[in-house]
């Protein structure tokens, strides 16, 4: 049986995957799904300079304090970042890496450098500390209004260095060796240029059609049925 890891993305935490998690589960798959630094329940960590490279160090940290062995990695959004990071610090303890219409960066890229209409869009939604950014409308995030109201209603403020900080470097040389799987959420186009630049990369690449940003979290099971594939 396998060992999922499911890193959440931005204003998330580890609920972010509690539709899921059962999917997996009941096929009988190890899960975990951390919270990062600063987020959710962990949100009292929030500190100007918690960024890419604390989240990575947890990730990669967590595989070690559990022993888990050939994990397969997935990063929702910007979990992407982060699991690159992690792959690099611990690549002896993964086995796959799955972006789930994710960033999939290289050493020197930031979330901020990917997608430059955030650094605006993060400027403007400001959270109750100078260094924190207030979610983003879940419904322009392509969220359903029940689907809206349950993302809405547990999401958290985040700091900005998060999106800031750049890759460090490490994780091509390690990507290049393991299996890694783009799932694209076609029917919005945020990561259609991240997804196109990871099939020239060689990773496999799977568009789910009528499937949004967030629709991964919400509907979940066309998802967990591509990730049962890799088992």
């Amino acid at each position: 049986m396998a060992t999922f890891v499911l890193v959440h993305g931005s204003w998330g935490g580890g609920w972010v995957w509690d539709r899921l998690r059962p999917l997996l589960e009941g096929a009988g798959h190890t899960v975990l799904t951390p919270t990062l630094a600063g987020l959710a329940e962990r949100h009292e960590l929030s500190a100007p300079d918690v960024g890419l490279g604390v989240h990575a160090r947890e990730i990669a940290q967590l595989l070690e304090s559990e022993g888990v062995q050939d994990a397969i990695l997935v990063g929702h959004s910007y979990g992407g970042m982060v699991i690159t990071g992690a792959a690099a610090l611990a690549a002896d303890r993964v086995g796959q890496v799955v972006y789930a219409d994710a960033f999939a960066p290289v050493t020197g890229e930031s979330a901020f450098g990917m997608l430059p209409w955030l650094e605006p869009a993060f400027a403007e939604a400001r959270g109750p500390a100078e260094w924190e950014v207030a979610p983003l409308d879940t419904g322009a995030l392509g969220a359903d209004e029940e689907g809206a109201a349950w993302l809405s209603s547990r999401m958290t403020p985040m700091p900005r260095f998060t999106h800031e900080e750049a890759l460090g470097p490490g994780s091509e040389e390690v990507l290049a060796a393991k299996p890694v799987t783009y799932i694209h959420c076609a029917d919005q186009d945020f990561f259609t240029e991240v997804a196109a630049a990871a099939e020239k990369r060689g990773f496999r690449v799977v568009a789910l059609s009528g499937v949004t940003h967030v629709g991964l979290l919400t509907h979940p099971d066309g998802f967990a049925q591509e990730l049962l594939k890799l088992t």
